[in-house]
């Protein structure tokens, strides 16, 4: 006679108000979001505390002196200049968290809220900041085209013929997609030119950077935005703290309020700055397959 103990058992789902449908670790994994890291590559302008919300940035006009006869008087030469200037105006995000919730959930979720608000306005800065690199009036590249190591030495000779390279160093930023192209590229050319220390290397798997070519340091992030009806990748070489700036009035800062009529809080975060191109010269853009 066969036994009958797995004959209607008792099992979490008939005696299913005895325990948790899941147990909650005491963490709140982040949000994948693009890594941020356009900023410290920007003209840094700080405003705080100064009694306006934008700043006004002198350029001098480039002369050339010419042969002068001997014992000829020189005529004057009015000097001119041109001006850019950055507005700030202000970011912000807003959530409500109420009473009932604040004090059932987890402890770890109350950081996490202030932290989801705060790195939002971070990528926001990226986005903008990225968002100037096609108005360079230089381009590297082309449409629909894997981006190449020649796009770099062509970007490079474009910042020195243009004088632009002695005011700075140059970076790029590309997107993961430019990078993975390089990769892929590397991988396929066992030239020396390539692997030498000197010339070219990859970085290590790091957030945010992926290697030094001929004293560029490049960068990636996914906030490089799509060009042409979303065909291509629109990254850039440029000069760094002297291509691209940004003026702040605050950096990101989170507030808390409490708003009895719906029992609960009010979480703000907010920023105000203002980006903007400094010199075109200065900067080239690298618009490549997507």
């Amino acid at each position: 006679m066969a036994s009958d103990f797995a004959t209607n058992p008792t099992t979490t789902t008939t005696y299913d108000d005895v325990s948790y449908s899941a147990i909650l670790t005491d963490e709140v994994k982040d949000a994948l979001m693009a890594v941020v890291v356009t900023p410290a590559l920007l003209d840094f302008y700080d405003l705080s505390g100064e009694a306006s919300k934008a700043v006004k940035i002198p350029k001098a006009d480039k002369f050339t002196a010419a042969a002068v006869a001997e014992g000829t008087e020189l005529a004057n030469t009015p000097l001119t200049s041109t001006s850019v200037t950055l507005t700030t105006s202000e970011i912000g995000i807003m959530a409500t968290v109420t009473d009932v919730l604040e004090v059932s959930d987890i402890p770890a979720a109350h950081s996490a809220r202030l932290k989801q608000l705060g790195r939002s306005l971070g990528d926001k800065l990226d986005i903008d900041i990225s968002a100037l690199f096609s108005g360079f009036s230089t381009a590297v590249g082309a449409t629909t085209v894997n981006i190449a190591l020649t796009d770099i030495l062509d970007a490079i000779y474009n910042l020195e013929v243009n004088d632009a390279a002695g005011l700075g160093s140059i970076v790029g930023v590309l997107h993961p997609r430019q990078t993975a192209d390089f990769r892929t590229e590397f991988e396929a050319d066992t030239a020396s030119i390539y692997t030498g220390e000197g010339t070219g290397k990859i970085g290590k798997a790091m957030a945010g950077y992926f290697g030094s070519w001929f004293g560029v340091d490049i960068f990636q992030t996914t906030n490089v935005p799509t060009a042409n009806a979303a065909a291509d990748r629109a990254g850039a070489f440029f000069i760094r703290d002297y291509a691209l700036g940004l003026a702040q009035k605050w950096s990101a800062k989170v507030e808390v309020m409490r708003w009895p009529p719906i029992r609960g809080f009010v979480i703000v975060a907010t920023a105000m700055y203002g980006v903007g191109e400094i010199e075109d010269s200065a900067g080239v853009a690298a618009t490549t397959d997507a």
